[in-house]
């Protein structure tokens, strides 16, 4: 599939209800000739409607969260998890901590906001405000659970600061989470400085709460306002003093730290004002949507409805600021249904004058938030790359797109079918002064659509093989595809693989010195990198020996969950399991390496575990045993492959199995094929004798490296079938 670098771009900074509802309709109707890039510092968005539902175990926790990266793969979108630390207005750029600027055409900022902080002068040890809400449950889950630790047998206290809705909803509907958390009994007080609760709801429904607090026996203490907090006492300004195990912020919304470092127009509170079309007051290239935008004329109160309902406003307007076109103005409703979950079943239902309560009003709202839900959790529909079965048959990326070993094998035969020289992954190109020279090479397909992540894994691919044989990177080379585009969009793609590149080199204080660039249909990273060893080191993969176990630095299955990315199957949390493994540093490796003396060792790349694997028996001139119980997968690796997600590499490599004794049971075991997967930034893969297993566990402890994973053992080859060089059991 031609590849172009596309003449605009659009970036969502933060992933709120509006701007999720711009990557929805992308994954379906992309804008033409312009990028969508997503920033947020989560991998998941969390549907706010759906907390006090999962907190009442009405719905599971699964229910309120919008997985990013299957969303954002199913638009062809890039995605980039770093922290923002300012802008470039003039330049029109975004800055981050740890990774090149961002240039955009039109910014949308939907960063949400935060929680009041309750005094300027408290203690906030134990505290747990409601945002930001994609890890509320994660963090009153941990507070809740050192709480119930205490060896009192007094009942729980728990204390929530905001007298809102929001407050409401959490008080009623808390009770069912703690629960599931631990059997101490636990009261209930929720601290408002109005003189009663939920004043932004009729009478009626404040009637309906405060019976049912009474109910409940959760106690309120209305006209109250929090001076001081800390070492689990909270201080009011009546002069009530409460004991608090676990304190629940939910104050009303603040504005994130970061719109502090936009020079534009903000209100009061330090929100962006915008007009009536969403940009901006004074720049028409960015849109302020959700609650962190605050319009001058008509004012509204920050609340999800209306972040919802700017959605398709703001997706028309991004597409006529393109075309230069009026934009269309966002008129906020003076009425809508709210809907509050009780926590017993029921719901009040309030429109207008008309106030209503019961368990049906709680099953029509379940019903508006599983449809909501249901629009963004579900990334089977249409995509901008086409159907998930039309992508099956694109070919892979990363290690993925790499030759097959049986053509690469007769290529090599047909160059010269006398020579019995292998073709080595790194070489001795020079001897000098009892050092080797060595130089290796490597090129593939760019894995992600973020060029910067893409360069830094072809760097840690390409250097794998030096380390490998036991070689200290010096210098390295670079080739180059980038796509066609407008020259602006080269130059930051060129940029970005550059610095990616760059990051990882400097670990071993290797720069790149030279290389070529060209223009192609896909873009494609090569590194030839050159190193140095002594001439007297003996590392390879012929140096494996009867009686050593054999050990793998990483799990497996970095191809299928590739695949499964460019399917937009794979989930947050898998990709971020994949990014992690991948991105691993390689140099604390060849210190083990030197320091243990470790002799036989490969990298695990494109021909899969038993493929690098049966390179080193055949070169060793031994056999192996590998237990498939002891192989280290990814996780989601397994799943994958029980749906037929694989990689385009895999069905080559799978030839392998006839090399391999294998008792047929194995055939059904959920991680054979894993063996065969290519790999793409894999983990080493070497011999050790049993006597320095010790030893290098100690060493790998000291250099803070994963522990390697023990996999099998290797043995003579007259022991076994000598047409099979590996069992596997």
């Amino acid at each position: 599939m031609k590849e172009s670098l596309q003449k605009n771009r659009i970036v969502l900074l933060g992933i709120g209800h509006t701007n999720a509802y711009v990557l929805r309709q992308w994954s379906m109707n992309p804008i033409a000739d312009t990028e969508l890039v997503c920033i947020s510092d989560y991998l998941h968005a969390t549907y706010s409607g759906m907390l006090p539902a999962v907190l009442a175990q009405q719905r599971p926790e699964s229910a309120m969260n919008i997985d990013l990266v299957k969303l954002c793969a199913s638009a062809n979108a890039r995605l980039i998890s770093s922290p923002v630390t300012g802008f470039d207005i003039p330049k029109k750029s975004i800055t981050f901590s740890d990774r090149p600027a961002l240039s955009f055409d039109l910014l949308s900022i939907g960063v949400g906001s935060t929680t009041k902080s309750i005094h300027p002068e408290h203690e906030t040890t134990g505290l747990v405000p409601i945002k930001p809400m994609q890890s509320f449950l994660a963090r009153i889950r941990a507070q809740i659970e050192k709480a119930a630790e205490s060896p009192t047998e007094r009942p729980l206290r728990l204390v929530i600061i905001g007298g809102g809705v929001a407050s409401v909803e959490i008080a009623l509907c808390i009770p069912a989470f703690v629960r599931t958390i631990t059997s101490r009994h636990f009261d209930i007080t929720v601290v408002t400085s109005k003189p009663h609760l939920a004043a932004e709801v009729s009478s009626q429904a404040t009637k309906v709460i405060d019976s049912t607090f009474a109910e409940q026996g959760i106690e309120t203490i209305p006209l109250a306002r929090v001076t001081q907090y800390g070492n689990g006492i909270i201080k009011l300004d009546n002069g009530t003093t409460l004991e608090a195990d676990v304190v629940i912020a939910s104050t009303g919304a603040s504005a994130p730290g970061l719109l502090s470092t936009l020079a534009l127009p903000k209100d009061k509170r330090g929100f962006l004002l915008t007009k009536p079309t969403l940009q901006s007051t004074e720049n028409p290239s960015i849109f302020a949507v959700g609650d962190c935008g605050s319009m001058e004329q008509p004012s509204f109160s920050k609340s999800g409805v209306y972040a919802v309902r700017q959605g398709p406003i703001l997706w028309q307007n991004l597409q006529l600021s393109l075309k230069k076109q009026p934009l269309q103005k966002f008129r906020p409703q003076h009425h809508f249904l709210k809907l509050i979950n009780l926590g017993d079943g029921r719901a009040i239902a309030q429109r207008g004058s008309v106030t209503t309560t019961g368990r049906w009003a709680m099953r029509w709202k379940h019903r508006i938030d599983d449809r909501f839900i249901s629009m963004y959790q579900d990334t089977s529909q249409k995509m901008a790359l086409g159907t998930p079965d039309a992508t099956m048959h694109e070919q892979c990326r990363g290690c993925g797109c790499k030759l097959d070993s049986e053509s690469l094998s007769a290529g090599l035969h047909q160059m010269d079918p006398h020579s019995s020289q292998e073709f080595q992954d790194s070489v001795v190109i020079q001897e000098r002064d009892g050092s080797q020279l060595m130089a290796s090479t490597d090129f593939f397909t760019a894995p992600f659509t973020d060029a910067y992540t893409s360069g830094r894994i072809a760097a840690i691919h390409s250097l794998s093989d030096l380390i490998a044989s036991g070689a200290k990177p010096e210098s390295a080379l670079s080739t180059l595809v980038l796509c066609e585009g407008a020259k602006v969009r080269q130059q930051e793609q060129f940029r970005d693989l550059s610095l990616g590149i760059a990051h990882e080199l400097k670990a071993f204080g290797v720069l790149v010195r030279g290389g070529h660039t060209i223009v192609g249909p896909r873009t494609e990273i090569g590194l030839t990198v050159i190193g140095q060893r002594d001439s007297k080191t003996d590392i390879g993969k012929h140096r494996l020996d009867a009686g050593e176990k054999l050990f793998l630095t990483k799990p497996l299955g970095t191809g299928v969950l590739m695949a499964a990315h460019m399917r937009a199957q794979c989930n947050a949390q898998q990709y971020q399991s994949l990014l992690h493994s991948m991105l691993l540093p390689l140099h604390p490796w060849l210190t083990l390496i030197e320091r243990i003396g470790i002799r036989a060792v490969t990298d695990v790349t494109g021909f899969g575990l038993v493929g690098h694997l049966l390179e080193m028996l055949s070169s060793s001139h031994k056999q192996a045993v590998v237990e498939l119980d002891s192989i280290p997968v990814l996780d989601g690796v397994a799943e994958h492959i029980k749906a037929g997600v694989q990689s385009t590499l895999f069905p080559d490599n799978f030839t392998n199995l006839q090399r391999v004794e294998l008792p047929s049971k194995g055939m059904q075991h959920p991680k054979l094929h894993s063996l065969f997967d290519p790999q793409t930034c894999g983990g080493l893969l070497f011999g050790l004798a049993t006597e320095k297993v010790a030893e290098m566990r100690e060493q790998v402890s000291l250099l803070e490296l994963p522990q390697p994973f023990q996999i099998g053992s290797v043995i003579q080859s007259e022991n076994l079938n000598t047409q099979k060089s590996l069992t596997i059991e």
